[in-house]
């Protein structure tokens, strides 16, 4: 359960368990697979041994037959000659005629031979006749020799065929591991073009997405100029309003002065001077008492308003709390970036140690590589001991047919061999490749969350635009009270003014809420991507691990097995030789003093010497055979260049990748600070004209010198006015009509 990553505390998903499953089955199938490939072995060196254990036989056959076919003659020409049978002679004599007809005979003409010996020496003890009985005619035995030399000669030729057979069958399937080796080349430079595509695809919508926001900017720039344009009209329309009611003002008082001339002119006239005195008295307590009334509301006006210096209170009480939240914004700023820092130098050491593992892993795959050559040229040694004893073997069929044996048997510790360093340069490269995605999907995952800081700054600025155009609005509406009632106008415009800044506020504020909430749910989802992503590249890691410990210990295995089948082979095949060595010396050994019983079997004998002498290391199949291994390692070389060519270019795409992703990190950073820039332009600006006209509007309706001449000195230094130009205003400022009036 532990192997499968199950816990009994929380129970496993069905996710996980259908990933096991199907790993499982993976497992299973690379098992059959295998397997049949170990079966099938099997039995092709069943029958190569078969064929091997046939040739043994039929050349031991022949040896035994000889022995018995020899028997009786040494025993006649013992009695012939009157000599012991335990005399050195007849034993050398014996032996000679052994060793030279070895080979010759079959099993089933063993026991005629036999009889006839064990019966002809009782009779040569017993009756001690003149005549000993007559061997078999050389005819006969002749004939016997070459039926049993032809069912020899089709027996070694039945095992060439087997093991030509399976020689040709490793050939195919060799063949066919290098087809499939060439697909999975073909396979991997598909996906390298296709990964570059999508590449391609990526970048064209980045830039894209870089042009729209430069589009977008200029749009809202252009907004904004159009806005500012919009607001300084309504401010000279305003403006002009107000001239136009001051005239009015003027108009009546001019009139008001013309009726009271006229009327003094008809108290003139008229008769009754009292009423007109009366009545001038009457108009002259009522001008008196409107002047009071006018000093007086021009004292009040002159007074400072209470609600004003609660308005300026409450200003500067807003002011010190967001200096409170902008400082306490600022140390959770500083504590973030701080955060950020202390999870990038963790991100660091992690990387640091999955660098030093990978370091090792690499170690260990060097020495197991190394441990790998050492067992490749053991077996190659052996090899070429097991194919100098195979053509040892061969010379036989070689000698007997005119044909070339030119192929030879591979053996299968050389498929095996093959296929083990296939399997180890494939976990090689399915371990790379899982430790360079794990490192990818590390450092894709480490993105620093530096949009949140910047929603909370405009949050913050559109919470200042609010509170400066409630003050706005409140400084109008008191000046509006103080005003008269012909000015109802002026209110009703700024408070649809008002209105409409309201609406921008909430829709400024509305989408600054969906963006941070889109913010937000982006972040919380690369977050869930890379958790996912870190704990499937560390279990595709757990089991890549595991699946090379196991690959390596059946390895390990496969290789033990094999050296001890190579071992035995070896000794099988040098008992054999010392067996073939051993009759070859005897034979020729009993050529010498035997010179009437060697001619009958010389044959068999001197082509089994002629053809071990003649065997060299120079044959042709071994030159085949070094020819074929030498053009597989040539091609096996360059399909390793060429998988590191890939890797390569495999690395410098993704670290092209990287560098675009930060590129257009920093390209939107930018942009993301020009825009946060011109909103704190475009709300300067706004702050700047407002101060402006609340200065014009002061200078407009004060009624003493004094204050007007400051309040133009204010203005001449906001404008930033040039000396000359200072001198020109104030000439003509000091024969203005509202100073003339005065």
């Amino acid at each position: 359960m532990e192997k499968f990553g199950v816990s009994f505390g929380g129970g496993p998903s069905r996710k996980e368990l259908l990933d096991t499953i199907e790993s499982q089955k993976k497992q299973m199938l690379q098992y059959q697979t295998r397997f049949k490939d170990v079966v099938r072995a099997y039995r092709s060196l069943l029958k190569e041994k078969e064929a091997l254990e046939a040739s043994l036989k039929v050349l031991s056959a022949s040896h035994e037959t000889d022995l018995s076919a020899q028997r009786p003659q040494q025993t006649s020409e013992l009695l012939e000659d009157g000599c012991s049978l335990h005399s050195e002679d007849s034993v050398d004599t014996a032996a000679s005629v052994d060793e030279s007809s070895r080979g010759e005979q079959s099993e089933e003409e063993q026991a005629e031979p036999g009889g006839r010996s064990s019966s002809a020496v009782p009779d040569a003890g017993l009756s001690e006749g003149p005549e000993p009985p007559a061997p078999p005619g050389p005819s006969a035995e002749g004939e016997r020799r070459v039926a049993q030399l032809r069912s020899q000669l089709s027996t070694l030729t039945s095992a060439l065929a087997t093991v030509t057979q399976e020689k040709s069958r490793m050939e195919a399937s060799f063949q066919a591991d290098k087809r499939q080796l060439k697909q999975e080349l073909e396979e991997l430079q598909a996906r390298l073009a296709a990964s570059r595509a999508e590449q391609e695809a990526e970048l064209q919508g980045l830039q894209q997405q870089l042009a729209e926001c430069r589009a977008r900017v200029i749009t809202q720039q252009h907004e904004r100029e159009q806005e500012q344009g919009d607001h300084v009209q309504q401010l000279r329309e305003l403006q002009k309003i107000l001239q136009q009611e001051r005239d009015v003002r003027q108009d009546a008082e001019l009139r008001l002065q013309d009726a009271s001339a006229a009327l003094l002119l008809t108290s003139q006239a008229v008769d009754r001077e009292a009423e007109s005195e009366a009545q001038l008295s009457q108009l002259r307590e009522q001008r008196d008492e409107l002047r009071r009334r006018l000093q007086s509301s021009e004292e009040d006006q002159r007074k400072p308003d209470p609600r004003v210096e609660q308005l300026q209170r409450e200003l500067s009480q807003l002011k010190a709390h967001l200096q409170q939240q902008i400082h306490l914004e600022t140390r959770k700023a500083r504590e973030a970036e701080e955060r950020a820092c202390e999870r990038a130098r963790a991100a660091e050491v992690r990387v640091a140690d999955l660098e030093q593992r990978v370091s090792e892993l690499s170690e260990v795959l060097g020495s197991c590589e190394k441990s790998r050559q050492r067992e490749q040229q053991v077996s190659q040694r052996l090899r070429e001991r097991i194919l100098q004893l195979d053509l040892e073997n061969k010379t036989l069929a070689i000698a007997a047919s005119s044909r070339s044996g030119g192929d030879l048997n591979l053996d299968q510790s050389q498929l095996d061999a093959g296929a083990l360093r296939d399997k180890l340069d494939k976990l090689q490269k399915l371990l790379a490749l899982a430790q360079r995605s794990g490192s990818e999907a590390e450092l894709e995952a480490k993105e620093p969350p530096g949009s949140a800081p910047q929603h909370q700054q405009e949050l913050r600025q559109l919470r200042e635009e609010f509170e400066r155009y409630k003050q706005r609005a409140q400084l109008v509406l008191k000046n509006k009270n103080a005003k008269d009632g012909c000015q109802t106008r002026e209110l009703e415009e700024v408070r649809d003014q008002l209105a409409e800044l309201k609406e921008k506020y909430i829709n400024l504020r509305i989408q600054g809420d969906e963006a941070e909430l889109q913010h937000r749910r982006r972040s919380e989802e690369q977050q869930q991507q890379a958790l996912a992503l870190q704990q499937a590249h560390r279990q595709e890691a757990e089991r890549l691990e595991a699946l090379h410990r196991d690959h390596l210990m059946l390895l390990e295995a496969e290789l033990h097995k094999q050296r001890e089948r190579t071992m035995a082979l070896l000794d099988e095949k040098d008992q054999e030789l010392e067996k073939l060595r051993v009759a070859a010396l005897s034979g020729g050994q009993g050529r010498g003093p035997g010179g009437r019983a060697a001619p009958p079997g010389r044959g068999p004998g001197d082509a089994l010497s002629q053809a071990l002498r003649q065997v060299a290391p120079n044959e042709p199949t071994l030159l085949l055979y070094a020819e074929q291994l030498a053009r597989k390692e040539v091609e096996l070389g360059g399909l390793r260049r060429q998988k590191h060519r890939l890797e390569q270019d495999l690395h410098q795409l993704q670290a092209e990748r990287i560098a675009d992703a930060e590129r257009h990190q920093e390209q939107s950073g930018e942009l993301q600070g020009r825009l946060a820039k011109l909103l704190r332009d475009q709300n300067r600006e706004g702050a700047n004209m407002e101060y402006l006209k609340n200065v014009v509007y002061r200078f407009l309706t004060l009624p003493d010198a004094s204050g007007r001449q400051q309040t133009l000195a204010a203005i001449l230094t906001i404008l930033h006015f040039s000396p000359q130009e200072k001198q020109s205003v104030m000439k003509l400022q000091a024969a203005s009509w509202w100073t003339a009036k005065r």
